[in-house]
């Protein structure tokens, strides 16, 4: 993490008159937040539940545009799949930017970053499974599955509290990182 630029030195990631700077951490957190949600996802639905496989579990994120569709098999099957993983990319990216453009300007501590992007990562699961999933074309799953509470955590955890870190200042990103050692 050393070469990555500095934050600003009097607000959050890259002010917002100079976004080249934000660019590094903008692309971390997204990074880190789609690998640890798609891990854990992995890890429930393939792993534990046995729901889906890898290639399914893509092509489920890729059903909310597809359709059905998305579960063809063959090269149809591994296009989709690759939508889904280009999909998901893109709402973490989005996610991101977003969280950079609203809150990291208001968060300063270390106590407030932690707490800003747990619940900004609950809100995001909120906001997915009542506003995104229903409008989509994917299978309806009820809001409160059997994995509601694991899915609400790993979004606390692994997509807000993430992007939270990448984007808060360095001085506060430095002092979060050294705690959790």
């Amino acid at each position: 993490m050393r070469n990555l630029p500095h934050a600003h030195p009097h607000g959050h990631v890259g002010s917002h008159a100079d976004t080249s700077t934000a660019l590094p951490w903008l692309a971390v957190g997204a990074l880190v937040a789609a690998c640890a949600d798609a891990a854990f996802a992995f890890v429930a639905y393939v792993l534990i539940d046995g729901r889906y496989n890898f290639e399914t579990l893509l092509q489920y994120i890729a059903s909310g545009l597809a359709g059905q569709r998305a579960f063809a098999t063959g090269s149809a099957g591994i296009g989709y799949a690759a939508l889904g993983f280009a999909i998901h990319l893109v709402l973490a990216v989005a996610f991101t930017g977003l969280y950079w453009l609203t809150v990291a300007p208001r968060v300063r501590s270390a106590g407030s970053v932690v707490v800003a992007g747990l619940a900004y990562g609950a809100a995001i699961w909120v906001f997915m499974n009542a506003v995104v999933l229903p409008i989509g074309r994917s299978t309806q799953e009820s809001f409160a599955n059997g994995w509601w509470f694991a899915f609400l955590v790993d979004h606390a955890l692994f997509v807000g509290l993430p992007i939270a870190i990448a984007l808060a200042p360095a001085q506060v990103r430095t002092q979060i990182l050294r705690r959790a050692q």
